[in-house]
């Protein structure tokens, strides 16, 4: 037994560590611990740790980081599309005019004098007129056959309202189209499903980067009485205004005659609905904005950590809200910037320049209801009131838009004519010089 014990193999009493489990050779890879110890970190030219720490830095504030933004488009767009407006208006209004000049001229018992102004327009509305009349025959006939009440209350409807477009002026005419075009619109924002897509496309946020807002939004009412007051009073001072174009056109240095200013008084809507709705957006972007930057850099010390927080998130939501969100007609402290729509910058405009051109005339309220009063103390006192409104911060209404429509149209009423007149001048140049090549 002791024999065979001792002729055991020997690898059972090796240690388990030192044993080999593959054939590999334990690869070693050479390294020159003297070498890297004597090559310093600066002969390579990377700098130390210690050293970048104590690198200076300058360190750019979050008033330096955030930028501001862009109003050179808008201003581009605004001057842009105005300038389109007026070439197009006064190329329609050469046009109209020659159509009727000619259609008179070519009518038997016209004489051999040229068409004036007034004749033009007196032959458009016995036209008119008769189209009536004859809408009014054929509504007869349809309704043979309906009852005697219903039929009754539907011609006096329509005859009351043929009357009433009819009488009214060029400028009236021109500010029902608007006010459908208003009233299609507010429909459109009482849909739930589009309201995200009204509230993208239709209201103008400094913030957005958008241009074509500007526009839009114009036309764009999200109450009913915001839309019913502004509708009133565009086709009460729409009226005053195109008379007045009327008036000083025949005044006019070209002597140019004028079959009719709608063209005309839909460019001054435009433009000065342009202009005010980019006095916001420059007041927005280059006074409230760099504020509202200077109030969120300040120490939380001055303000506590908590108010910069929720002044941030305030904004921040604010300007999200503009492109998916309603619209709140009134601004809480917190928000500072938020999106506009409505077209009391351009109504300013025309109530301006009907105050301007008929100082004498009286108006009155219809709610509330008020006696009449002259025109001037009471534009004078709407434009007071937008003056306090900036003063105080109020954010019931854009005051800014008002005080930009209210410029715009008192330099009209200095200068608008004379603008007008040159460009229809040009645009009789430019078409004949066409017709001849």
């Amino acid at each position: 037994m002791s024999w065979f014990a001792s002729s055991r193999p020997s690898f059972l009493f090796l240690n388990p560590t030192r044993r080999r489990f593959s054939l590999s050779f334990k690869l070693r890879f050479p390294r020159d611990q003297q070498r890297l110890r004597n090559v310093s970190l600066q002969s390579e030219g990377v700098p130390s740790f210690r050293e970048q720490i104590a690198r200076a830095i300058p360190v750019q504030s979050f008033a330096d980081v955030v930028k501001h933004p862009m109003i050179g488009k808008h201003i581009i767009f605004v001057f842009g599309a105005s300038a389109l407006v007026y070439v197009v208006a006064a190329h329609n209004t050469n046009i109209e005019t020659k159509l009727w000049a000619s259609y008179l001229v070519n009518q038997k018992h016209w004489s051999t004098a040229a068409p004036t102004t007034g004749d033009m327009r007196f032959a458009q509305a016995q036209i008119l007129l008769k189209k009536f009349q004859a809408q009014l025959t054929a509504l007869t006939g349809s309704l043979a056959d309906a009852p005697i009440i219903a039929k009754s209350v539907i011609l006096h409807s329509y005859a009351r309202l043929a009357e009433m477009y009819l009488n009214a002026s060029e400028g009236r005419r021109a500010g029902y189209g608007i006010a459908a075009l208003n009233v299609g619109i507010w429909i459109a924002w009482q849909i739930p499903v589009i309201r995200p897509f009204m509230m993208s496309h239709f209201t103008h946020h400094p913030l957005s980067g958008k241009t074509y807002t500007m526009l839009t939004s114009m036309f764009s009412h999200s109450s009913f009485i915001h839309l019913l007051f502004n509708c009133m009073a565009l086709t009460s001072f729409a009226s005053a205004t195109s008379t007045w174009m009327t008036r000083e056109q025949v005044h006019a240095s070209s002597h140019l005659r004028e079959s009719t200013a709608t063209y005309h008084f839909l460019a001054l809507y435009l433009s000065s609905g342009l202009f005010s709705s980019l006095a916001s957006h420059l007041v927005a972007t280059r006074v409230i904005y760099p504020r509202l930057v200077s109030k969120l850099v300040q120490p939380p010390g001055e303000q506590g950590t908590a108010g910069l927080i929720h002044k941030l998130s305030s904004t921040l939501s604010s300007a999200a809200k503009s492109s998916a969100g309603p619209v709140t007609e009134t601004a809480t402290a917190t928000r500072t910037i938020l999106p506009s729509l409505g077209a009391s910058g351009a109504i300013y405009s025309t109530v301006i320049v009907s105050a301007l051109a008929f100082p004498d005339a009286e108006v009155s309220l219809v709610f509330p209801p008020t006696p009449s009063f002259p025109i001037q103390y009471g534009v004078g006192g709407l434009v007071l009131l937008d003056c306090i409104g900036v003063l105080r911060g109020w954010r019931l209404f854009d005051h800014y838009a008002h005080l930009g429509g209210a410029a715009f149209g008192a330099l009209y009423y200095m200068y608008g004519m004379r603008v007008w007149d040159g460009i229809r001048v040009h645009a009789l140049k430019s078409d004949n010089t066409k017709r001849k090549i």
